[in-house]
């Protein structure tokens, strides 16, 4: 007699996520703005990579008082995307142009990859590159190849999370940006369960009025977490904002 296959192992369930709370401690001021797609701390410096909308795709860094230097210039025939830095190497997506640029830190076009999928936010684990397409899936990567392992689906409780944008790895969870929103989700990259969600509102509440001014356009929005593991301190932007807001997210007691 034969036996039954085994049933597929089923999907972790998730549990409702909790709140984060984000405290500014300091801002900095850009010498110019970008339409920041991907963000991330490097060695003291910020790297980020910029789509096309009033300008062009760009790999810039900026210092922690503000100077912008750009590394290198796309030009307008591809979109940036996500931006991660894994053993010394920057990569850079597009959005529906599936090209992956790959460089040196001195911002040195190393070589290209395909992308079978759109691109959208990036970071890593230490060995495999991470992303998103728009949907509720996060993507496993090889970063020789960029060809795609695993998948899982990003969900809070029953509800699977589309949008998720502009990620970034910090002690194990990811942290990113919902398109369009003013929220930040944090969640674990194995199972997709989203554990914390963060409302950005505390941003506007200490702009300046020019500040809150250049983010009233469908575009401008809430876009951009790097992460310094040596402060502890998070950098949160926007598209083509010109400040940048260091702070710390504290989880909240039910």
């Amino acid at each position: 007699m034969l036996a039954a296959p085994a049933p597929a192992l089923a999907q972790q369930v998730c549990g409702d996520p909790t709140l984060m709370q984000f405290e500014v401690t300091s801002r900095i001021v850009r010498s110019r703005v970008g339409f920041t797609q991907g963000f991330e701390m490097h060695d003291g410096l910020l790297y980020e990579s910029t789509g096309n909308v009033g300008g062009t795709t760009q790999l810039n860094t900026i210092t922690l008082d503000g100077k912008v230097t750009t590394l290198a210039d796309l030009g307008r025939k591809v979109f940036g995307e996500g931006l991660t830095i894994l053993s010394d190497e920057v990569f850079q997506l597009t959005w529906q142009e599936r090209q992956v640029f790959v460089y040196d830190t001195a911002g040195k076009l190393k070589r290209q990859m395909r992308n079978p999928r759109d691109g959208w936010g990036l970071s890593n684990d230490g060995t495999n590159l991470m992303f998103t397409d728009g949907g509720p899936s996060l993507y496993y990567a090889d970063p020789k190849t960029f060809k795609i392992g695993k998948s899982v689906t990003i969900r809070a409780g029953k509800e699977q999370i589309a949008g998720v944008n502009e990620l970034e790895n910090v002690d194990g969870k990811l942290y990113g940006n919902i398109f369009t929103t003013r929220s930040i989700v944090r969640f674990d990259p194995q199972s997709g369960c989203v554990d914390a969600v963060a409302d950005l509102n505390v941003l506007w509440e200490v702009m300046t009025p020019d500040e809150r001014a250049s983010t009233n356009s469908a575009e401008n929005v809430l876009n951009g977490i790097a992460y310094d593991a040596k402060t502890g301190l998070f950098y949160l932007t926007g598209k083509r904002w010109r400040t940048i807001f260091a702070g710390r997210f504290r989880d909240m007691k039910p």
